[in-house]
């Protein structure tokens, strides 16, 4: 006995030992993908450094919109290393979002979400931080004689204190602050050599704001002067003031009107006000105005001033001369059709502008307007699109080649938000940081060819005459194709012995036979639908730009379902678009705000196993029910107050209330989760090791719903059968901290959810010692019944009523008999934070499943092995040896997150909110995909394994020489 019960237990550590695995490791970074994203760059917050006085080579510093702080290899476009620098997105003078880099420093400083830090340039070492008490206005280096690169950090308090600190480099303490208690907003902070100049607007006695400009001394911050321009009639709103210079010998201000017709210049620490007109080029009106010029203590003071209209682009190039405190235009640049950026980069005092346009790449000297390199726009640039992206903005970096000429390497952020480099007009690299801030996602299940299997099941359904007229006619169609299939034998032959899984990377969706090479249509929340080809790294086939939102903005996206090759996407007030899942061509929009009083839609599935969306109105009814597609069956919706509400329609008739559930009191309805629309059942019992069966509970209606109350601290759960409206089973947990989110998962006959206990979050108070904060994860499992091979009540039914499941009649006696699940629960603490919970999927459901969890703290997608966290494992005894053969020991109430459950590997997932699975023609496998406000991720799952694929560690050339070899030595030793 006791061998038997060892042999068990090794067998079931040999059985567990892969389960959680999504692929081999020999595997890992081919079948999977991972588009590591910073998002959108910002123009003021990216460009080229060196990371230390001793490197030759710079790299690409940016912080996006994302408010994620990274640095780019120029050369390839790879991450070298990124931090997250908030969890929401900034904006550059709303959250004071800015990002330094001191001329030959080796020290980053940055300033977003009320924090400011230092970072090593090379590594992204964080070296030293500190919290502000107010919102971050400004951020600015010293460049001083001595080498000190200090920082200057302005703050704009909740009352009328404004405060310019400086804070030493290496540290970040304080050296000293100075305050501005006039009620002035305070702009920005800049610096030259030998002074600090303080930016703020004051309120005009009529409208608009005057400019006042203090001048600070550096080494203690006191006031050594001040200038107050007139500026109201120009300046209605902060984003009147267009550049506020810094570092160079004269660093000036420029503003513009509301209706940008003319600009005001002033070289700050002087009262002097440049008046210039806004040149016009015909009848085009300028829409924008951009200022751009050095940042360096030893570049000549020059700044080129950009005009954009709807159709052209020029430049005009100024001059400041530091002895007569003046500023002149120096020359003009011509005239361009279409969208142009601009970008300033310097070699020592010199000063060069690189102009990146539609046709053009070209770079001039401050000094003089002749061009000094110009290369033709490659076909490829810009996205390498059809229909190319413009460049909104750019930032470069020009190298002299020993007075042979001049390379430039520019980094454009096209209008997709996609990142491009371009090295003297060709295109290098492209990420594709559009990606970041996916909304929804949803499988493209595309349309098969037909297979042999569909041609002869249509032979047989016709007479003998039909059926051989057809064939013939399929067999000479046949042979047009013949040709082609002969002259790809040797490429198949090839690639099938080099690699049997890799090679059918290139493979087209539609003729791949296992299922594993699938489309993926994303929304984000910039208004762009992109598809992606699992089967090729994740690959971008199209990205296409579905509506236009203003800036700051999100799209409202509901959802998306795909049929036939045509994906639906629903948005808020009635949006929707019809886009080819293969070509990205858009097939039909309906604009929003079309239909009124329309709040959101839910998905609901197709009697044919389809997914469609439903509309609902603003009480949280739904606008119509398609009873074709959905049949005789309850949608369950949730209205604005927290209820839920199930529906029935018939054909032709308005929805109608079928029941309501209401929590409990103090109590809001957080979440509503449903079993996934593709969920088969290949067991309804499960066998147990003395080989008797615990029938499942399983039931295709049920709802789980999720409600918290946050005054008492307490978190409910409960089960509904979404036909009757009755509740089944119910839950609550205490010293919950409701303030966090609580995943739910809910397939076949098992649920699983996660919640943060936290004793010090309850309002109630106790004499007892409070247990310590932990995560927890929960898992239940339904049963017909605790006895084994019983069926409970229902065992001798004849009939079962949806419409009364807790009161169905018995065959024998009439009465009325309770059908409540018999559940199973088991508890256990996990190390860390699980922000979504998801479940891999298979074709027929033989395979067992795995729990998809989303690990924030760690940055991590882990696959739970479901036989890891069975609720039916043993507590406080060893287990018995018929359930040791069935895979259950002892229960132990801490589950250690083991390395191998890591679906990500060394990857870190940035910003993962949800993950989709969608089965494959293989039942051992799931394909996975999970997205978020940043990264993109997407493997295979495979729970216990590829059982039915051949590995990359099967070798066909192997075996065909062992049968030769076989084949021979039989031949030869036969005739002995």
């Amino acid at each position: 006995m006791r061998l038997h019960a060892l042999s068990t237990i090794v067998l079931w550590l040999a059985t567990y030992a892969s389960i959680g695995q999504a692929i081999y490791q020999d595997e890992a970074f081919l079948l999977d993908y991972h588009h590591a994203l910073l998002g959108r760059p910002q123009p003021h917050t990216t460009f080229f450094h060196r990371p230390s006085v001793a490197s030759k080579a710079s790299l690409l510093y940016s912080l996006s919109e994302k408010g994620i702080l990274g640095a780019i290899n120029p050369k390839d476009g790879t991450i070298v290393w990124r931090q997250r620098l908030g969890d929401h997105r900034p904006n550059a003078k709303e959250s004071g979002t800015f990002l330094k880099a001191g001329q030959g420093g080796n020290t980053l400083i940055s300033a977003a979400n009320g924090r400011v830090s230092a970072w090593d340039a090379g590594d992204g070492r964080l070296v030293w931080g500190r919290e502000c008490s107010g919102r971050i206005k400004g951020l600015e280096l010293l460049e001083l004689e001595s080498g000190n690169k200090d920082a200057l950090v302005l703050e704009e308090g909740d009352g009328v204190r404004s405060l310019v600190t400086r804070l030493d480099a290496g540290s970040g303490k304080t050296i000293w602050t100075h305050a501005d208690e006039s009620g002035d907003v305070s702009w920005a902070v800049s610096a030259s050599s030998t002074e600090i100049f303080y930016v703020s607007l004051h309120s005009a006695l009529l409208k608009g704001f005057k400019v006042r400009v203090t001048t600070l001394d550096i080494k203690t911050g006191k006031q050594t002067g001040q200038n107050t321009l007139s500026s109201d009639s120009e300046i209605v709103s902060e984003a009147s003031i267009l550049y506020v210079g810094a570092h160079t010998a004269a660093p000036v201000l420029v503003w513009t009107d509301k209706n940008l017709k003319n600009i005001k210049i002033n070289i700050l620490g002087t009262s002097h006000i440049t008046s210039l007109g806004v040149s016009s080029h015909g009848n085009e009106e300028v829409g924008h105005i951009a200022v751009h010029g050095p940042r360096s203590a030893n570049a000549q003071p020059h700044f080129l001033v950009h005009y954009q209209t709807a159709k052209s682009n020029w430049a005009q190039v100024y001059h400041v001369d530091v002895s007569k405190r003046s500023v002149k235009r120096a020359y003009d640049l011509p005239s361009l059709g279409g969208k142009a950026a601009f970008s300033t980069s310097n070699i020592d005092s010199n000063v060069y502008f690189t102009r990146n346009s539609d046709f053009e790449v070209s770079l001039v000297s401050s000094a003089s307007h002749g061009i000094l390199e110009r290369w033709p726009v490659r076909p490829k640039s810009h996205g390498g699109l059809v229909d190319p992206e413009g460049v909104e903005y750019a930032v470069s970096e020009v190298v002299s080649k020993d007075g042979s000429g001049f390379a430039v390497r520019s980094a454009a952020t096209l209008s997709s938000g996609d990142w491009e480099l371009i090295r003297n007009g060709d295109p290098v690299w492209t990420r594709p940081e559009s990606l970041a801030g996916v909304v929804t996602a949803a499988w493209a299940e595309l349309p098969k060819k037909h297979g042999l299997a569909e041609e002869l099941a249509q032979e047989s359904h016709s007479n003998l005459l039909t059926a051989y007229i057809y064939r013939v006619t399929r067999h000479i169609n046949e042979l047009w194709y013949f040709p082609s299939w002969i002259e790809g034998i040797p490429g198949r032959v090839i690639t099938s012995f080099a690699d049997p899984q890799v090679g059918r990377q290139n493979k087209n969706p539609q003729d791949d036979n296992f299922g594993l090479h699938k489309i993926v249509v994303v929304a984000t929340e910039e208004g762009r639908l992109i598809a992606l080809s699992t089967g090729n790294q994740g690959r971008i086939i199209w990205n296409i730009n579905a509506t236009y939102l203003p800036h700051g903005k999100r799209w409202d996206v509901l959802g998306i379902e795909v049929n036939k090759g045509v994906a639906c996407v629903r948005a808020a007030g009635g949006e929707f678009l019809n886009v080819d899942v293969l070509a990205g061509k858009m097939l039909q929009r309906q604009a929003s705000g079309s239909v009124p009083n329309l709040m959101t839609s839910i998905s609901a599935v197709g009697m044919r196993g389809d997914t469609l969306r439903l509309a609902l109105n603003m009480d949280g009814s739904p606008r119509e029910i398609e009873v074709d597609r959905v049949g005789n069956t309850v949608v369950v919706t949730q209205r604005p107050d927290g209820a839920v509400l199930g529906w029935t329609s018939a054909k032709n008739a308005k929805p109608s209330i079928a029941w309501e559930f209401l929590p409990a009191f103090g109590e809001t309805v957080s979440k509503v989760t449903t079993r996934p629309s593709h969920d088969p059942t290949a067991s309804i019992g499960k066998a147990l090791g003395d080989r008797n069966v615990l029938y499942k509970y399983l039931n295709p209606n049920l709802v789980i719903i999720t409600a918290v109350n946050a005054l008492t601290s307490t978190t409910s759960i409960y089960l509904l059968d979404s036909i009757s409206g009755q509740t089944l089973y119910t839950t609550t947990h205490s010293d919950v901290d409701t303030s966090q989110s609580i995943p739910v998962v809910f397939s076949e006959n098992w649920f699983a959810y996660s919640i943060f206990s936290d004793p010090s979050a309850s309002a109630l108070s106790s004499t007892q010692l409070p247990l310590p904060k932990s995560y927890q994860l929960i898992i239940s499992e339904l049963y017909e019944s605790p006895l084994p091979n019983d069926r409970g009540p229902l065992g001798s039914a004849s009939n079962f009523s949806s419409i009364h499941p807790t009161a169905s009649p018995s065959t024998n006696t009439g009465t009325s008999m309770l059908t409540f699940p018999h559940v199973f629960s088991q508890a256990f603490v996990i190390p860390g934070h699980i922000s979504h919970l998801s479940v891999t999927s298979t074709l027929q459901g033989i395979t067992p499943r795995s729990i998809l969890a989303v690990i924030s703290s760690l940055n991590a997608l882990i696959s739970i092995p479901r036989g890891v966290i069975d609720p039916r494992r043993p507590i406080n005894r060893d287990p018995t040896p018929a359930e040791l053969e069935e895979g259950l020991f002892k229960y132990h109430p801490v589950l250690e997150f083991e390395p191998k459950w890591i679906v990500s590997h060394k990857r870190e997932l940035m910003g993962l909110r949800k993950v989709i699975t969608t089965p494959t023609m293989l039942e051992s496998t799931s394909l996975v995909f999970a997205y978020g406000d940043v990264d993109v991720f997407g493997t295979r799952a495979s729970p216990i394994g590829t059982f039915d694929l051949l590995g990359r560690g099967f070798s066909k050339a192997q075996l065909v020489v062992t049968v030769l070899a076989l084949g021979t030595g039989t031949a030869v030793l036969g005739p002995m």
